[in-house]
């Protein structure tokens, strides 16, 4: 399936990145890669970095494609759907959120490096679980709760998104993996994305390692354009279960039919189409809608919130259908069944997804979202 909103040019784009991972993803792979030393293969790494997608929507002038946020969710949307884990992603976001940022050469000479084949990490607790108050010395110091953080020790720079306690702003700081030395510890990740705890309370951040500080609602869009590409990526992994699931259902054999033909599976089929459905014209509806002056967040919340609760749902009705045999190891199925609980997890707590909904509509009266 192809998505029916995609412009030529996007479709092109899309037929190319799903050709590429089909090429050698399989359950196989995906497997051996969740238990290899890295994680993800160096030369496919590096391979991604040549045909231009880590720095899809990295500004020309500083040697990215310069691609729309739209472009660069295609490609996220087709990692989901391969369920392959590397830093793509993380990189990706992290480049969202310094593009969006504040002119500074220091970002600058860090979205070079991204360019260059760098892997980035970013650190935005979602929740405010990590907060700045301002240090004696000029500089911040971090308080705050230890969070989990996605491809850290593969990351050659770091960029720190924090609220200031004082004055609601927000600081966008670059940190070199050596300065949170000590402050990292690898955790066993639900999924095959690999993740490490990170503790910042007490951490002194000095005021040259901070790239601006912005008000409130900027920061918060940043962060939002960032986040449509996680919800891309459950997107696509609604896609692909769905599909998997549906030609199951047809060859599948039970009682001298396929057990597609039995209304209680077309059902749950039926479900789960309306959930991917409901995520990806959300999706596709923020990605139209955020630009980066638009500073409308409220469709931004509802995609995340609803790519997150589809992508479980569908996982969930899928090894229903399969019999269970999705969650085991010998099926494809059991990456997306655990990537999609660890995706809407990282997300933050739906409650506080749905509290920036209701703000966003009823209290700031946000835009037109029906």
């Amino acid at each position: 399936m192809i998505d029916p909103d995609l412009s030529p040019d996007e479709l092109l784009l899309a037929k190319t990145v799903r050709g590429w991972f089909d090429n050698f993803v399989d359950n196989t792979y995906l497997n051996a890669q969740e238990v290899s030393d890295l994680g993800y293969e160096p030369h496919r790494w590096k391979e991604i970095n040549r045909l231009g997608w880590s720095s899809i929507n990295i500004p020309e002038r500083l040697g990215g494609a310069g691609a729309t946020l739209a472009e660069a969710a295609i490609i996220a949307r087709e990692l989901g759907r391969a369920a392959y884990a590397s830093p793509l992603l993380s990189t990706v976001r992290t480049a969202t959120v310094l593009a969006d940022a504040p002119a500074d050469p220091r970002s600058d000479a860090a979205l070079t490096e991204l360019v260059a084949g760098a892997p980035a990490a970013l650190v935005a607790p979602p929740d405010r679980a990590v907060t700045a108050t301002s240090s004696g010395s000029g500089g911040f110091r971090l308080a705050g709760r230890p969070v989990v953080v996605e491809w850290l020790e593969a990351a050659t720079s770091v960029v720190l998104v924090v609220p200031v306690s004082a004055d609601g702003h927000w600081l966008y700081a670059l940190v070199s993996p050596r300065e949170l030395s000590g402050r990292v510890t690898p955790v066993p990740s639900i999924d095959n994305e690999r993740a490490a705890w990170l503790d910042l309370d007490g951490f002194d951040l000095p005021l040259d390692g901070v790239l601006a500080h912005v008000p409130g609602p900027q920061a918060d869009y940043a962060m939002a354009r960032a986040n449509l590409l996680r919800a891309s990526l459950m997107v696509g992994g609604c896609e692909s279960v769905l599909e998997r699931t549906a030609r199951y259902a047809k060859e599948r054999e039970q009682f001298g039919q396929p057990i597609g033909a039995f209304q209680a599976v077309r059902h749950h089929l039926a479900r789960m189409a309306i959930a991917t459905d409901a995520a990806r014209l959300a999706c596709n509806d923020a990605l139209v809608r955020a630009t980066p002056d638009a500073q409308e967040s409220a469709i931004v919340a509802v995609a995340l919130f609803a790519a997150g609760r589809s992508y479980v749902q569908v996982v969930l009705t899928a090894a229903q259908v399969h019999g269970g045999v999705g969650t085991t190891a010998e099926h494809v199925l059991h990456h997306h069944f655990r990537r999609a609980k660890a995706m809407q997890l990282r997300s933050g707590r739906r409650a506080d997804r749905l509290h920036e909904i209701h703000d966003a509509l009823i209290v700031r009266g946000e835009g037109s979202l029906w």
